[in-house]
Order: C-alpha cells, then structure tokens, then sequence
C-alpha cells in the first residue's frame, strides 16, 4: 500500500494473485477507505475496535448471503406424516431391507401402527420420550417410526455404551418408557389381538401432534463432565427431507444406506433421505462397517446414496471407486475431508461434503458435487431453509475471507437442550438479523467465506474436540480423569502425530504426594463411564501444564506421548518371542504407544480403523490375512492376542 498526500490522500493498493482474487482485492480496497471515511469523521476518543469498517452496501449483502436455489414451498409434516404420504405413493415398493429380508412401504406402516398403538395404549404421547436400546437394526427404525406416530419423541441409546453412561443418560433423560432389543422384537412379533392396524391420529393420541412437539432426542458430549441432549422438534424436517432430495438426487426405488449408528444424528438424515421418497433403506448388520467389508456391502447390496465419515471412506481398497458402478451420491460428512479422498473418489461419483451439528437438524450446509483441485474441500452453502451467519465477538458480520464464528439461523434449529435451559440460553440466542422472536444457534465453529460465498471451516473457537466424525468436550473426559485421587487436573487434547491417525491425549497433574496414576487404572475408570471414542488412548503426566503470557494453558505447547515412558508402567510386560515382538512393533507403530504382551488392545486406544492396519501389517509380516471376523495365533498363543475374538 502506497500513500500519497495532497488536497486528498491517495491510496494506491497493490495485491498478489496467489493468494487474493481481483474481487477479494477490491473488496478490502472499499473496506479501507470507509474505515479512513469513518476515522476522519470521528472525534478521535472512538476505540478501533469500536468502528463498523464494513460499507453498508456490504454489510446489507454479507447478512442477506449468497444467492443459492430454492426448493419452493415446503409444507411443514411431522415424521410420520412425511413417511405416511410416501406409503400412500408406493405401497407395494420395498422400503425397508435388513438382511434380504425387504419389507415393502405398506408392510413397515401396518408393523410401526400397530407398535404405536400399543404404545399408546402405555399411557405415551406427545411431549414424552421414549429411549430405545437397540443397535442399528430394522427393528430400531420400526421403533423409531412407532415412537413419532404416537406422539412421544425417540430416545436413541446405544447398547454398546458403557452401563454406567446409559444409566446417566436415562437419568438424565427421564423417559416416560424404556424399551430394549428384546421387547422390542416381543412388540413386534405379538399377535395382533384386537391392537388397531390404522394410523394413529390425534383422536387416538393422548394430545393433537404438534410440529413444535420434540421428534428426537441425541445426547452429545457436554462441557460440564455431563452429556446433554439436544432436542429436535418436527418443525424442520419436511424442508430438510425435501432439500436432501434435491441436491443428493434420490429418487424411488434408490438405495440408502443406513450406516451410522442410531445414537448418531446422521442416521435421521438417512431415515429422512429414503423413506419420504420412496427410497429403500438398506440395514446392515449392527457394528463397525469398514474396509472390504464395507465395500462389498456397497456393492453386494447396489448401494446408490450413502453418508461416510472420511476416516470411514478413507478404509475402503484402493480399487473399490470403480468396482460400484450402482453408487450415485456419495455423501461426506461429520469430520474434515482431506484433499486426497476427493481426488480418489469425486472423478467416479457424484461427491458432496455436508457440515452440521446436531442441534441444527443433522445438515447445515453442503457444497456442489466436489472436483479435486488439490485443496480441502470447503463446508459449501447453507441449506435453503437456512441461514448461515460469520461474525465477530461483537455478533458483526465480518468480510469475505475473515475467520469468524459461525452461527445458524431457520426452523431447522433444536428447541434447546433437555432440561438444561442455562445451557440453552448461552447457545441459542435472539437472532438480531431475523423476524421478531427468531433464534440463532451459536456453533462454536470458525469459519470464513470466499468471495464465491462457500463456508470454510478453520476448527473450533472452544475446547470442543472432532475426532472420526465425534464431537467430544474436553471437559467431559477431564471430569472423569480427575475422579482418580491420583489426579490433580488433567488437559485432554486430540493429538495427530502420526498423519492420518488422530488420537486422544491426556495430560495430568499428579496430587501432591500421590504416585503418578497408572494408564491401565485411568483407562479403565473413562470406560466405565465413557463410549470407547471418549476413552484416552495416552497418558502423559506433568509437573505443570505449559501457560500462554495471559495464565491460561497453552494446549499448543503440551508434548506429545512418549512411548519409552508408557514401558516404565508396573502392568507392561514385555514381549516374549520374536513373533510377540514383531506383533508389539506393528502395535506400537500404530497406536503411538508402548505395547506390552498382556496388553489390552481398545484399552491402549485401539479402535475398528487401527485394526484394519494391524491386520494389513501382520499379513505382510506373516502372510496370513485377519478380519475382525476371524481370529490367528501362533502358538503359543498370548493373552494379548484375544482382543481380536473378545472385542472384534
């Protein structure tokens, strides 16, 4: 920037086209000179921080966003009446297959009647909850359906977590019923004995349906060392199944896969891409899909639109883009999307990289089917029905190109979280560029806009972590680590030290006159009370945390495990074979951390995407090939080893 005095200033500006686009130059040109118009009107006293920099014409066009397609009219629908009108359309088509066992539109409506029905005749309705402990399963989506055509809202809980966290989650929770996997089937299975086979209605519901009333309730990580529910009403659903549609081009008689587990919010977008459009959801097995299993499910059962975490997608062979010739959509979403899967997979489907949080119905924004161009791809363009706002700690629009906090406005938002209105007010506020009583939620997220109007997600603005699509607050797994009396505090961190193996980190500080806790005691005590993904896979215990010049702890500066210091435990026993070593090195090289004989695979931090690798490395080491599905020992055989029967 050049300056030239005289009767006026004349500013000469000069930008480099690597990294500002001629748009993007002359944008900041007009913010600079109404900065120096409105410093030159001012008295002199006014904070900079205090002046509005943004020329009107842009602040107007910053709030009023991109241009982007609209859907038309959406009619407002409750769940069951979204499902109800695609029954009416397609009777006879296949809506629900579970192990080739497909049930057509009008078999899943009179089997989910007549389980509403019954749960009616329980005393369920409108404005209750009803959790259901059931894994992913064909029998969890006839619930799921049941529990809205009654009125009540669903209450996913996966059996898989640890007892102690489902007990929290009920208690919590307080639903007016409990149903688990068994009685569920018993339900289902009963004859019918009188138990109408209609729809349900308001005349048989204990009250009328809103679109206000909760349709589900998913229970995240929360700050406090307590998971909270987020509470999604019906209000946006019908928009959102509508705009899904739309841009992922489903069409009857597609094939939708129902991946994600039910406790999962990404499971209602699957729920809400098939069925309301006459779609077949197709159901695997429960538990972990990944690597060639997950392929040849996509490919066996002609897969045409799915939703895959990246760590997920990035498990498949190198071969299998072009071996799914039925695979139309392939969907992106709940962790960032390096580069490298778009190259691999965006040339041979159509490819699109969703973002949103649970608390704005599952998809906030979304972008135009990816091409690769060498960078990661950007979180896209908020959906039609919503509004996407970056601003300032002032709540102020910010410029293009600007990192800003990302907040979310439109009838898509939750009602708040369950029984936890401090929290509510804190996160969803009055939304200031709406109509009178509308809400904004506040992610937590950074981004920043392009000048082509696409979102670009920069990380969190808080200690909310993101590990394999999880969101996972810090302070959660911190409040259970310092139960130990062994812990002073602890600073939980995710850590990638090793490129394209993220893992969760804990550092400690020991209670004065305490021996340092050992790993073995602390993993144990986060499982009790923490899923497997919450679960530290290292510990590493300081003398003091490392502080940046304001007092606070510089999470950047805390060093990374040392995996010398994790054989010092009193529980490691070394390996004892040249085959035990040779296993223990693969180990160590993929979990980052020392591997003894007797070790606990998951309590180390293992998890479904590591166990691929360890079983490629030991069949390049052994030449013999393991699945989760079958197990190998050499004998003799070490205790170590059993992790892959017991817990794969």
């Amino acid at each position: 920037m050049v300056v030239s005095p005289g009767d006026r200033l004349t500013v000469e500006l000069g930008y480099d086209p690597r990294c500002f686009d001629e748009a993007g130059a002359l944008s900041l040109a007009e913010q600079l000179l109404h900065t120096l118009d409105v410093l030159a009107a001012s008295d002199g006293t006014a904070r900079l921080d205090d002046l509005d920099v943004l020329p009107p014409e842009l602040h107007d066009r910053l709030l009023r966003g991109p241009a982007r397609p609209e859907l038309g009219p959406v009619p407002a629908a409750t769940l069951p009446a979204l499902v109800e009108a695609a029954v009416d359309r397609w009777p006879t088509a296949p809506a629900l297959d579970a192990a080739g066992a497909p049930l057509t539109f009008a078999e899943t409506e009179e089997r989910a009647n007549r389980l509403a029905h019954r749960l009616i005749a329980r005393g369920t309705g409108p404005g209750d909850l009803v959790a259901l402990l059931l894994p992913r399963s064909a029998d969890m989506v006839l619930a799921q359906l049941a529990v809205t055509k009654s009125g009540a809202a669903f209450l996913p809980v996966d059996p898989a977590y640890p007892e102690e966290r489902i007990a929290l989650m009920l208690r919590d929770a307080a639903p007016a019923l409990t149903l688990d996997a068994k009685e569920i089937a018993a339900l289902l299975a009963a004859p019918p004995d009188g138990t109408p086979g209609h729809r349900p209605t308001d005349a048989d519901r204990t009250r009328p349906l809103d679109l206000d009333d909760p349709a589900y309730v998913i229970y995240t990580s929360g700050s406090t060392g307590t998971p909270k529910g987020v509470v999604v009403t019906h209000r946006g659903l019908a928009a959102f199944s509508a705009a899904e549609a739309a841009h992922y081009q489903v069409a009857p008689g597609d094939r939708v896969l129902a991946f994600a587990t039910p406790s999962f919010d990404a499971s209602v977008l699957e729920l809400c891409m098939s069925l309301p459009h006459g779609a077949r959801l197709v159901v695997p097995r429960p538990g972990p899909l990944l690597g060639a299993e997950l392929a040849d499910v996509l490919r066996a059962e002609r897969i045409t639109h799915t939703l895959l975490p990246p760590a997920a997608l990035a498990t498949l062979p190198d071969g299998t883009p072009g071996t799914l010739p039925d695979l139309k959509t392939l969907t992106v979403g709940a962790d960032a999307c390096g580069p490298e899967l778009v190259a691999r997979w965006a040339p041979h489907h159509r490819m699109v990289n969703s973002y949103g949080p649970t608390e704005a119905t599952v998809v906030a924004t979304w972008t135009a089917p990816l091409t690769p161009d060498g960078a990661a791809p950007p979180i896209g363009r908020p959906l039609p029905a919503t509004r996407a706002h970056v601003l300032d700690a002032r709540l102020r629009p910010v410029p293009d190109g600007v990192p800003g906090e990302l907040w979310l406005s439109g009838p898509a938002l939750a009602r708040g979280y369950l029984g936890r209105p401090g929290l509510t007010a804190a996160r969803f506020t009055a939304d200031p560029f709406g109509p009178p009583g509308s809400r904004m939620y506040r992610t937590g997220d950074l981004v920043r806009r392009d000048s082509a109007g696409e979102l670009h997600y920069l990380g969190r603005g808080d200690h909310q972590l993101k590990l394999r699509g999880h969101r996972i607050e810090a302070g959660e797994v911190e409040a259970v680590l310092v139960r130990h009396p062994g812990v002073l505090d602890a600073v939980v961190t995710v850590r990638e030290d090793e490129p394209g193996l993220p893992r969760l980190v804990a550092h400690l500080l020991t209670a004065p006159g305490a021996e340092p806790p050992a790993p073995a005691g602390l993993r144990a005590l986060a499982a009790r009370s923490l899923p497997g993904y919450m679960v530290p896979s290292a510990f590493v215990v300081l003398d003091r945390f490392p502080i940046t010049e304001n007092g606070k702890t510089d999470r950047s500066a805390l060093p990374a495990p040392a995996v010398a210091a994790e054989r010092d435990r009193p529980e490691y026993v070394a390996p004892r074979t040249p085959t035990e070593e040779v296993l223990a090195d693969i180990w160590e090289e993929i979990l980052q951390t020392a591997v003894g004989a007797e070790d606990d695979y998951f309590l180390l931090g293992g998890d479904s995407l590591r166990a691929l690798l360890i079983s490629s490395r030991a069949d390049d080491a052994f030449g013999v090939p393991l699945t989760p599905a079958t197990s190998w020992s050499p004998a003799p055989s070490p205790p170590w080893r059993n992790w892959w029967r017991k817990r794969c």
